[in-house]
């Protein structure tokens, strides 16, 4: 199975932090991982390029590497409604 990063369970998301606003990239498969950028694109390569960094880091180092959480169809399921 080929390595994708973006498997991963990453989230940008706008956040106010010290009266600025700045996007938050986060992964739930590594907590300690954030960045914070003034942009959506910059955060989203930036939590890319660390989750390459640590495999890159695993793979030299012969350590095992987290896999992606796979997610349940049941996380997808929901009922969307129009309003008029």
């Amino acid at each position: 199975m080929k390595f994708d990063p973006g498997s991963y369970s990453i989230t940008i998301r706008k956040e106010e932090i010290d009266d600025e606003i700045l996007y938050v990239g986060r992964v739930a498969e590594f907590p300690n991982i954030s960045v914070y950028e003034e942009d959506f694109e910059t955060a989203r390569n930036l939590i890319i390029d660390a989750i390459q960094t640590l495999k890159r880091i695993a793979d030299e180092t012969h350590t095992d590497f987290p896999l992606p959480y796979l997610a349940s169809s049941s996380e997808f399921r929901e009922r969307v409604s129009s309003f008029s």
